[in-house]
């Protein structure tokens, strides 16, 4: 029996804590936030999935703490986009910089969640219908168009906007200003 229980349960109490890594890389900073790391923030301006020109902000509402201190300050604008890719009913958010409420900023490499963790934002989504594809009508309108160079100027406009509708999204999706998020950090950073 005293066998049994050493060896089932000695190795148990033979295992020595993990101390951390032998050699750490040297730390550059006063701060750090490791890959993997979330945190809360929400949203400073609402989302539109058609129009990728604008930013997407977010900010921190109360300070972020790791290891003891404030890594991310409460106030702290995090920047970035969406991105052309979105599936059913999520827009995906990547965020590139942190401004500080000093007005600091650094690089940072983030991915927005929703709230239970999944990626993407969810919003609302349009469905955009159109009766006569403008693609067609504005081909129609460069074949038919006088010839010389006022048709040639015709046709190379609606040319370049029958391409540009090829890319129109037959949905968008908005996501509203205000809506909470956790930002996913991709890299580790330094700071």
């Amino acid at each position: 029996m005293l066998q049994v229980f050493i060896i089932l349960f000695l190795p148990i109490f033979a295992l020595e804590p993990w101390t951390g890594l032998t050699n750490p890389p040297p730390q550059k900073g006063k701060y750090f936030l490791h890959t993997g790391f979330m945190f809360d923030a929400v949203l400073q301006t609402a989302i539109f999935s058609y129009n990728l020109e604008s930013p997407v902000i977010a900010e921190t509402e109360f300070d972020i703490i790791y290891l003891d201190k404030v890594m991310i300050p409460k106030g702290t604008k995090i920047i970035g986009y969406a991105s052309v890719l979105k599936s059913a009913d999520r827009v995906n958010v990547f965020f590139h910089t942190m401004v500080f409420p000093n007005g600091q900023e650094i690089k940072f490499s983030g991915l927005a969640l929703h709230t239970d963790g999944s990626a993407g934002i969810p919003g609302k989504v349009k469905k955009h219908k159109e009766s006569i594809p403008a693609k067609v009508l504005l081909e129609a309108a460069a074949n038919i168009a006088a010839p010389g160079v006022g048709g040639a100027v015709v046709r190379e406009l609606t040319a370049e906007q029958a391409k540009e509708m090829t890319y129109r999204p037959a949905y968008s999706i908005t996501v509203k200003k205000a809506t909470p998020i956790i930002i996913y950090n991709i890299e580790r950073i330094e700071y």
